[in-house]
């Protein structure tokens, strides 16, 4: 059932007022400002078509059960009835084309891009209903009977805007739209180099490995006759070029999989301080291929979590992994657990190539190489560290990233919630 809330005339008088009346709905039950734009724009067309061809009418706005479901259930509907003598082939005009008279139907098909669900109906008394639908985000607060009764109370008495005010705030809503999209197209565009930056670097690290397992392919079919030194050698060395391709695809998948919710995480109870742990022993072929200088300190009592193991030491592998490609040899890398109240909190600490300071909003962007090109660091895919936001995430924690600058080395941290003691374990 959907609960009407605001009606208002569809006049040629009422044109300028009606955006704002639909901003103001819009915001009061918690469309962001993106939709409020959309669907103000979008209503906007469909009451000036029932004033220009419906002789005017009526808008309405109503709350309810989102059609699609989407967002946190509920929907905004706005319907547009006009007086007018209907539309005689709906189809023509959901889809662009000239009604009876000839004339297009300016607005719908527009109007039925910027809303989640747009309807018409021609009732046997004749006029035009138009059903504009837009899903309320999952971050807006579900609105009972009983808000809604308020909401309509409180926009019956809100006071009537004049002309010249409508139109100064319309001036600065365009305004604040325009700065959004400005943004949003930077945003776009940073986008757009890491993904291009991504696909050189991954061309490269797929290179290198095909070149080599291609070379010792032709030095086997050259030297049929070697000794078991040798042949053990080249299948040494062909064996660690596909175990790094194999590393590649799995990193690629998992990047895939995580950021479109399919990973299912099995949850136990588990002390984070084993975790770490066993994580650290994963990773030491990267730390000891530069001979760095792991540290671990870990707490005399457990820190227990509902998580998953295998994921959570993925995050702690790609954090370790991640410090010592960014390190300098020889360098050191310190891993350490600690709690504060109802949390526990993994810090990966190094005194690598660091992060610049317009980086650290993006580091645990997709396709992102912060360090890159900093110290002469050997680059990665830019994965791990989108993966190891998304997991923690998943595990209802966060993850955040510290930095003093350029080779200043560089900080992460995880923290998760902790869970109670296992039935029978001593605390």
């Amino acid at each position: 059932m959907r609960q009407p809330i605001l009606t208002v005339p569809a006049t040629a008088q009422h044109l300028v007022a009606i955006r704002a009346h639909t901003r103001q709905v819009g915001e009061l039950v918690g469309l962001d400002h993106m939709q409020q734009t959309r669907f103000s724009t979008a209503v906007s067309e469909i009451a000036r078509n029932a004033v220009q061809h419906g002789r005017g009418g009526s808008l309405t706005f109503l709350v309810g059960e989102s059609r699609s479901g989407s967002g946190n259930g509920q929907a905004l509907v706005a319907q547009v009835a006009d007086h007018g003598p209907g539309i005689a082939d709906l189809d023509a005009a959901m889809n662009g084309g000239p009604a009876v008279n000839g004339r297009l139907p300016m607005g719908i098909v527009g109007s039925r891009r910027l809303v989640d669900h747009l309807s018409i109906e021609t009732p046997s008394v004749g006029g035009t209903v138009v059903r504009l639908e837009m899903a309320l985000p999952r971050s807006a607060r579900r609105l009972s009977s009983a808000d809604l009764a308020q909401l309509a109370d409180r926009l019956s008495r809100g006071t009537q805007q004049s002309p010249i005010d409508v139109l100064e705030q319309q001036n600065r809503e365009l305004l604040k739209t325009h700065q959004e999209l400005r943004a949003n197209q930077a945003e776009l565009e940073r986008a757009d180099e890491f993904k291009n930056q991504f696909v050189t670097t991954l061309a490269h690290e797929l290179r290198n490995p095909l070149n080599t397992l291609t070379m010792t392919l032709d030095f086997l079919r050259r030297m049929p006759a070697m000794t078991p030194e040798q042949l053990a050698h080249r299948v040494a060395v062909m064996t660690r070029q596909a175990t790094q391709l194999t590393q590649l695809v799995d990193d690629l998948m998992d990047a895939a999989h995580v950021s479109q919710g399919k990973v299912e995480l099995r949850l136990q109870r588990i002390d984070l301080n084993e975790v770490v742990a066993e994580a650290l022993e994963l990773s030491g072929g990267a730390v000891s291929a530069k001979e760095h200088q792991l540290t671990l300190h870990t707490l005399p009592r457990p820190l227990w979590v509902d998580g998953d193991p295998k994921r959570l030491k993925q995050v702690v592998c790609n954090l370790v992994q991640n410090s010592a490609r960014y390190t300098a040899p020889h360098g050191a890398i310190s891993v350490q657990l600690r709690q504060d109240g109802g949390w526990g909190f993994v810090d990966v600490e190094d005194n690598g190539v660091g992060i610049a300071a317009d980086m650290l909003p993006h580091v645990f962007g997709l396709f992102v190489q912060a360090h890159g090109g900093a110290g002469g660091a050997e680059g990665g895919l830019g994965v791990g560290l989108s993966l190891v936001r998304r997991l923690v995430q998943d595990h209802g924690g966060t993850v955040v990233a510290t930095s003093a600058g350029a080779g200043q080395g560089s900080r992460f941290t995880v923290a998760l919630p902790l869970a109670g003691a296992p039935a029978g374990t001593l605390a």
